[in-house]
């Protein structure tokens, strides 16, 4: 069955490179805004072949740049600045005019926020994937930007005809919380087979013991402090232990650094911070021993399953949304009270000092990756969901 597919969601250009014309890249393009579970899927549809029109908005577009490969078409428009103070209509407003111009068959909205608004006025077939929880992360965070957020949420699933959730967790929560009355689908966010087939480096004993943590933003459920104060109480035991810590906010210079070198507890940490996405799923790969997540609350993280496609062992938050799933309630990662640091740092003496533990925990992981979150059952789940769309 022949149709171009819609992509709405943030997306990282650079992902996109092989699929477009070389005559049109250039070194200045926009970067993008991330969206990993997104550039994934795109990339593993193309590869099969998927006619694929792509939305998305970057803070560095000022006129709409169009991309385009054998297959592709991508289309990158404005973002507003402080947009949530007017409900993102920069991108909204953007968005609606490039689905109305490119008219794709059936649209895949990323998210229940700016990317689905225009897609449900489109009167296009669409489903809508929900990332995340909005009431969960507005009570972590109760400030403007999230209110905003929120209230968008609301008006795109009160409306919604068809969302897949990426864990039953987040399912659970929109029917519970926002009153969503459609089916239940659940697909999950998935990894590419180069990362199967990429373990991590096993340690020999010829380096230090190494956790890392990998948290997107610094704040109140990210709960990256927790990790830190975990680590000083290891270090007590384990001196020559290395800790990690990459993502926004954790910089050597950013708001992460800053908090431990207040408090003297930034020894033995390297404040990685934000790096390009090869570089950091290489260093995982090479200078891992354990993940430690401590957030509060997770829809699905992507961080624990490219660390359990590479059989690194997780630890990971017991009551932290849909994390116990995502580790198999306990079976495929450990499980524990991540408000505790005393809890955390309790794990991660147990994996320090039992290499057959980590190894159990490694293997576990590994094959709950393969079995549930490899982006061939992924993207065919998809493929099953769009097939049925087009035929009306």
């Amino acid at each position: 069955m022949s149709y171009t597919l819609g992509m709405t969601g943030p997306i990282n250009v650079a992902d996109f490179r092989e699929f477009i014309d070389p005559a049109q890249w250039r070194d200045d393009l926009p970067k993008g805004q991330g969206g990993t579970p997104v550039n994934l899927l795109c990339r593993e549809l193309l590869k099969r072949g998927q006619k694929l029109v792509v939305f998305s908005c970057d803070a560095a577009v000022k006129e709409e740049i169009v991309l385009q490969g054998e297959n592709l078409r991508l289309c990158l428009g404005p973002k507003g600045v402080r947009p949530a103070r007017n409900f993102f209509k920069v991108e909204r407003d953007y968005l609606q005019h490039a689905i109305a111009r490119e008219k794709p068959d059936i649209i895949h909205a990323q998210w229940t926020y700016e990317y689905a608004m225009p897609v449900q006025l489109s009167g296009i077939p669409h489903v809508i994937t929900a990332h995340d929880t909005p009431l969960r992360y507005l009570w972590h965070n109760f400030i403007p930007y999230r209110i905003a957020r929120t209230l968008m949420a609301y008006r795109v699933i009160s409306r919604a005809r068809r969302i897949v959730s990426v864990s039953p967790y987040v399912d659970e929560h929109l029917r519970k919380y926002i009153l969503y009355r459609g089916a239940t689908e659940v697909i999950p966010n998935g990894m590419p087979e180069h990362v199967f087939v990429q373990s991590a480096v096993s340690n020999s004993g010829d380096r230090p013991l190494t956790f890392a943590s990998i948290l997107m933003g610094w704040g109140a459920y990210k709960n990256g402090h927790i990790a830190i104060e975990a680590f000083a109480k290891l270090r007590k035991q384990y001196p020559d232990a290395r800790f990690l810590m990459f993502g926004v906010g954790h910089g050597a210079q950013e708001v992460g650094g800053q908090w431990a070198r207040e408090r003297g507890l930034d020894q033995g940490i390297e404040f990685v911070g934000q790096v390009p996405y090869s570089t950091l799923m290489a260093r995982v790969g090479s200078e891992v021993d354990v993940l430690v997540h401590p957030s509060l609350v997770e829809a699905q993280p992507m961080a624990l399953i490219e660390a359990m496609s590479r059989g690194i062992p997780v630890i990971g938050g017991e009551s932290s949304g849909g994390v116990p799933w995502t580790l198999d309630h306990g079976r495929a990662g450990r499980l524990v009270d991540v408000r505790s640091s005393d809890a955390v740092a309790q794990a991660m003496l147990e994996f320090a000092a039992d290499p057959s533990l980590r190894l159990g925990y490694a293997e576990r992981g590994l094959a709950l990756a393969r079995e549930r979150f490899h982006i061939v059952p992924v993207a065919d789940a998809w493929q099953a969901v769009y097939d049925q769309m087009a035929e009306g």
